[in-house]
Parts: structure tokens; C-alpha cells; sequence
């Protein structure tokens, strides 16, 4: 049932905390007390540019502009490249993927790529990318997505173009813009979001599964994953809630937001949920809340967990409450 169905106003009241349950509302403690909790970002900022590069990102940024310069490939083709490494591995040469997909562009061994140990090459892939670029008739005249996604067949072919912006940035910091050019622009200074206390009061228990979200922030986002290593959106969720003591029934964030309760932005509190990427099958992405304009999330391919500040009008994010019903009490916290 979705909670939007849910409208007998004593059903209303005993959901208004994440467990919905009379009992934690007589628990409900102090406010969520962040105060010493750090709460970086995984991204960088590389000024003046304003890349937001790491280190690791820019070698790997480098690379690919190097191989297309050594293949005399026009500077729009670089940029294609660029771009398609954004949204596939966040420029970081990746071990793992969907399915068999690896490196740089998660090209996949079995598809015809190469082999796993020349895919992990980020030379390699770049040119192996540049390759396919190539062979495609009248690419130069096509948007940068859609010249990527005649290489790269992606599930979803739209989502190079918001990379597109970033990839010009980055190829134009190239030394010369031309033969061999590096990013320049060095000076890295990591991102940090900050926790300050929240006065909102919320149960011990909620409390503790946001703590157990930002416990996680930097580790590596994995597709189907649930931890404690690795997360993927939801299974961070899950994850959180089960440090705490309590299972989870939903598992995606389309389940979850099936049975989440509504909560008007602007209402919303510590742990409750945010969902955005809406398709025709419900919202492909969770975070969870740690203030009121600050997420915890597991991103994406090639992005670690991370909080990020979030904004509701401008994303078009919809906030939701688990219920009780949603949930499993376990014998004693994982």
C-alpha cells in the first residue's frame, strides 16, 4: 500500500516518526547532536578552474586527453571522452561495475573491450574509447550524449549531456589544449559539508541510524551492494536501519517510496527520506536526511557515500517517512 493511501488521521499521527510506533514517540530524546561528527564530501573542489577534481581524477583526466592528442583526435572528440568517463566511473579507474564492466569507461571484457588486465589500463581504454568514437559516421556534428552513446550503448543514453559543461572545463585546463596537455590547476582542496546540531527532536533510534549512515561516508558505491563494505543508494538505507536493530521489508527506492508516508518539504527530519531521478517506474535514487538541506546518499558508479547539501524546489526531491510496517525488529542490532 502506498502511503499516500494512508489518510485516517489517527493512522496519520502514529506515523509521524520513522518507526511510527506510540512507543518512540515516549522515547523521542534529544535533539540529533552532530556537534564533532565531521561530514566530508568525497568530491573536490580544484580552484581557480572550479574542476572539483582529485588528484587521482586529474592523472586519469590527463590520460585520456594525452591518448587523444597522440591519436590527433579534435578536441571536441577529448570532451566526448571526457564526458562518457564523468558518468560512467567519475574518472577513476574502476575494479568493478555491472556485470563484467571495468576502468575508466566500464568497459566490459566480455563485449569485446579486451581483456580485464588491458581494460585496467586507463591508456588502453582511452584509446580503445577513441576507437569506437571514431568509426561512427558524422560523429563531430552530433550532441556529445548522443556521439557517447553510440559508443558506449548505455541504459541510459541522456545522461553524458550533464557532463558536458565540466568536460569542456576540464579539457580547456589541458596545458596546451592540444599534443600531450595535462590538467593543470593542481591545487585540490577537499570539500566539507560540516554537521552542526539539529533541533529537531528525534528518537534514540533515528538518531543512531543517521549516525550509522555517516559512519559509512567514503566508502565505495557498488550496484546491488548493501554493505558493510560497499552501498548502493538504497542498500545504504537498509544498512543503517539494520545497525539500529530494525529490517528493512523494501529494498529499492522505488519499494521504498512505495510505502514511504509523504512529508512536505520543508517538514522534513533527521532520517527521513529523500527521493529524486523519477521515471515512469518511481524515483532511481535515495538519500537519507541529517538536517533539514543535508544528505547522506550512496551516489553513483564511481562516487563514494557521501553528504551533500540538497535542495528541494531546484532538484524536484520528494521527501518520505518509513513506517512501522515497513519494518522488521531484529533480536539485537547488526
Amino acid at each position: 500500500m502506498r502511503g499516500g493511501a494512508l489518510a485516517a488521521g489517527a493512522v496519520a499521527v502514529a506515523l509521524l516518526l520513522p518507526l511510527g510506533a506510540a512507543r518512540l514517540l515516549s522515547a523521542a530524546g534529544p535533539p540529533l547532536d552532530l556537534a564533532g561528527i565531521t561530514c566530508p564530501t568525497t568530491d573536490a573542489r580544484v580552484d581557480p578552474a572550479g574542476l572539483r577534481l582529485s588528484t587521482e581524477q586529474q592523472g586519469h583526466a590527463a590520460t585520456i586527453i594525452g591518448v587523444g592528442a597522440r591519436m590527433d583526435v579534435p578536441v571536441r572528440g577529448r570532451v566526448i571522452a571526457i564526458a562518457t568517463a564523468l558518468q560512467e566511473s567519475g574518472l577513476r579507474n574502476l575494479d568493478h561495475g555491472d556485470r563484467d564492466s571495468i576502468g575508466l569507461f566500464q568497459q566490459r571484457p566480455s563485449q569485446g573491450w579486451g581483456t580485464r588486465e588491458q581494460i585496467m589500463t586507463p591508456a588502453y581504454s582511452a584509446e580503445q574509447f577513441y576507437r569506437g568514437l571514431l568509426k561512427i559516421p558524422g560523429w563531430q556534428s552530433m550532441r556529445v550524449t548522443d556521439a557517447a552513446q553510440a559508443v558506449q550503448r548505455s541504459g541510459f543514453p541522456e545522461a553524458y549531456a550533464k557532463h558536458e559543461p565540466r568536460a569542456v572545463a576540464i579539457v580547456a585546463a589541458s596545458s596546451t589544449g592540444g599534443r600531450g596537455g595535462g590538467v593543470e590547476q593542481a591545487a585540490v582542496t577537499a570539500e566539507s559539508s560540516g554537521c552542526t546540531p539539529v533541533s529537531v527532536p528525534v528518537s534514540a533510534t533515528t538518531s543512531g541510524t543517521v549516525r550509522a549512515a555517516l559512519a559509512q561516508v567514503g566508502k565505495p558505491y557498488v550496484w546491488g551492494a548493501t554493505g558493510p563494505d560497499s552501498f548502493d543508494c538504497s542498500g545504504l538505507i537498509v544498512y543503517a536501519w539494520e545497525r539500529t536493530g530494525w529490517r528493512l521489508t523494501v529494498r529499492t527506492s522505488q519499494a521504498m517510496h512505495g510505502v514511504a508516508v509523504p512529508v512536505p518539504a520543508g517538514q522534513e527530519r533527521p532520517g527521513d527520506l529523500i527521493f529524486s531521478q523519477f521515471g515512469p517506474g518511481g524515483p532511481g535514487h535515495v538519500m537519507m536526511v541529517v538536517r533539514p538541506g543535508l544528505a547522506v546518499e550512496a551516489p553513483r558508479t564511481g562516487l563514494d557515500v557521501r553528504t551533500r547539501a540538497y535542495d528541494a524546489a531546484g532538484e524536484d526531491l520528494r521527501f518520505g517517512r518509513l513506517p512501522e510496517s515497513a519494518m522488521h525488529r531484529l533480536s539485537a542490532p547488526a
